[in-house]
C-alpha cells in the first residue's frame, strides 16, 4: 500500500518508506564493513600481494562500467517488478557473499574465486541500486520524496563513519571471514525488510500515461540504451546535474589524491588525523542529509540547491589557507570538511528527489544508469589527472587546483532552469509532459 498521508512532509509516517529505509540502511552497514573486511581478508587469510588486491577493487567496480546501461533498461522494462528485482539482488549478494567465509573455512578460498564472486556481487550491486533509484518515487508522495532521500543519505553517511569502524573491530576481535559473513546476513535482513513492502495501490507518482510504454512492442535494448542517454542529456534539470556531477567528480579525485599528499608530506599528519578529517566530512554530510530537507519549503528547491552546492563546491578553496593555520591546521581542514560535507548532503537530497520527479517513470532506470556511467566514468580521469599534476607540480598544486574545478562545477546549475524551481512540483510537471512528449513518440532515437 503506498503513501497516503501526504498532508504530513516526513516520511516516517508511511510504512512501507520505513521498510525501505531498513533494507538500505542494513545492507549499506554491511557493505561498509566489507569494504574493509575483503581486502583484509586477501592480504591477512590468503596472503594477497598488492597487485592481487588492486585486481580485486577491479573486479569490485568493473561491473559499474560494464552493467549499468543495460541493467537500467531491465529496470525500466520490469516497472512492475523492481521491489522483486531489488529482492532477488540482495538474495543472490547473501548467496554469494556467504560462499566467501565459507570457503575460507573449509579450505578451498582462493583469490580467483574471490574475483568471481566480487564481480558477481558488483553486477546485483548495480542492479539494485538503478532499482532503488526508480522505486523510491513509487512509495511516498512528492511532499515526502526530498525527506525520503534525506533520511536514506544520512543512514548511509552514518554507515560511512561508523561501518569500516565496526569492520576493524570485528576483524580484531573475531576474524575477518566473520566480518565477512555479517555483511552476507545484512543483505538478507534488507531482502526480508523489502519483502514487507505492500504496493496494493497505483504508485503515488506515477502517471497514467506512461503505463502503456512500448512493453507490448518491445524495443531492442541498444536503442532504450540511447534513448536514455538522450534524455540524460536533454532534459534541462538532468542535464545541469550530470554536468556538475561529473565536473566534481574529476577534480575531487584530484583534491583528494592532492590533499592526502599534501597533509602526509608537508603537514606531516598521520593516518588517525586524516581519517578524523573524513570523519568529519561524514558527519557533515549526515547533518546535511538529515536536516536539509526542513529549509527547502522556506527557500524554494532550486535556490536551496543552488546555495548548498556553492557551500559545499566552494569549502574546498579553504585549503589555500591551511599552511598559515600553523598548529590549528587539523582543526582548521576538519571544519572545512564539515562546512563542505553539510553543504553536499543538502545538495545531494535535492539532486537526486529532482532527478527522481523530473524523468517520466517508464525512464528512470534508463537515464539513472547513463547519468551514473558518465559521471562515475569520469572518477578513473580524475585519479590519473591528479596523479600527473601531483607528479609534476606536487601535492598542493593538485590540492588547489582540484578544489578550484570543484568551485567551478557550481556554474552549471548555476546557469540552468534549476534555481528557478520554487518547488519539486515544477520539476514533477515537467516530467509528466515529457512522458507526454515520449508516448507521442517525440523521445525516439534522435537526439
Amino acid at each position: 500500500m503506498t503513501a497516503v498521508s501526504t498532508e504530513r512532509s516526513t516520511a516516517w509516517s508511511n510504512h512501507n518508506f520505513r521498510r525501505l529505509w531498513v533494507a538500505s540502511t542494513v545492507s549499506s552497514f554491511g557493505a561498509e564493513i566489507a569494504e574493509l573486511a575483503l581486502p583484509l581478508l586477501a592480504l591477512l587469510t590468503l596472503s594477497a600481494t598488492a597487485g592481487e588486491v588492486g585486481l580485486l577493487r577491479v573486479a569490485q567496480f568493473l561491473p559499474f562500467l560494464l552493467a549499468t546501461l543495460p541493467l537500467g533498461v531491465l529496470v525500466d522494462r520490469r516497472r512492475r517488478q523492481r521491489r522483486t528485482l531489488m529482492v532477488g539482488a540482495d538474495l543472490g549478494r547473501f548467496a554469494l557473499v556467504a560462499i566467501i567465509p565459507i570457503a575460507v573455512w573449509a579450505g578451498f578460498a582462493r583469490m580467483e574465486l574471490l574475483y568471481v564472486v566480487v564481480f558477481a556481487v558488483g553486477i546485483l550491486t548495480v542492479l539494485y541500486q538503478i532499482a532503488d533509484f526508480a522505486f523510491l518515487p513509487s512509495l511516498v508522495c512528492i511532499d515526502q520524496l526530498v525527506d525520503a532521500n534525506g533520511k536514506i543519505a544520512a543512514s548511509q553517511s552514518a554507515n560511512e563513519i561508523g561501518g569500516r569502524g565496526m569492520g576493524g573491530l570485528l576483524i580484531q576481535a573475531v576474524s575477518a571471514p566473520v566480518a565477512v559473513a555479517v555483511n552476507s546476513v545484512g543483505f538478507l535482513v534488507s531482502a526480508l525488510s523489502l519483502r514487507r513492502i505492500k504496493l496494493d495501490e497505483p504508485p503515488a507518482l506515477q502517471q497514467p500515461a506512461e503505463a502503456p510504454h512500448q512493453m507490448s512492442s518491445p524495443t531492442s535494448v541498444r536503442r532504450e540504451i540511447v534513448e536514455g542517454l538522450g534524455v540524460a542529456l536533454r532534459n534541462r534539470y538532468v542535464r545541469a546535474l550530470l554536468g556538475e556531477a561529473t565536473t566534481f567528480n574529476v577534480f575531487n579525485e584530484m583534491f583528494i589524491l592532492g590533499l592526502l599528499l599534501y597533509a602526509v608530506r608537508e603537514l606531516g599528519m598521520g593516518p588517525a588525523a586524516i581519517g578524523l578529517v573524513f570523519t568529519a566530512g561524514g558527519v557533515g554530510s549526515f547533518l546535511g542529509a538529515w536536516f536539509g530537507s526542513r529549509v527547502t519549503g522556506r527557500f524554494g528547491y532550486g535556490r536551496v540547491l543552488l546555495i548548498t552546492l556553492i557551500l559545499g563546491n566552494t569549502a574546498p578553496l579553504g585549503v589555500a589557507l591551511t599552511g598559515a593555520a600553523g598548529d590549528a591546521a587539523l582543526p582548521f581542514l576538519c571544519a572545512i570538511f564539515v562546512v563542505m560535507g553539510v553543504g553536499i548532503g543538502v545538495a545531494n537530497v535535492h539532486a537526486v528527489s529532482l532527478r527522481q520527479i523530473a524523468l517520466a517513470e517508464h525512464l528512470r532506470g534508463r537515464v539513472n544508469a547513463a547519468y551514473r556511467l558518465i559521471s562515475w566514468g569520469a572518477i578513473p580521469l580524475g585519479a590519473a589527472a591528479g596523479g600527473i599534476v601531483a607528479a609534476q607540480a606536487g601535492g598542493q598544486a593538485a590540492m588547489i587546483a582540484g578544489a578550484a574545478g570543484m568551485s567551478l562545477a557550481t556554474l552549471w546549475v548555476a546557469f540552468s532552469a534549476v534555481p528557478g524551481l520554487r518547488s519539486i512540483d515544477d520539476a514533477h510537471r515537467t516530467g509528466a509532459a515529457t512522458a507526454a512528449e515520449t508516448a507521442a513518440g517525440r523521445l525516439g532515437g534522435r537526439t
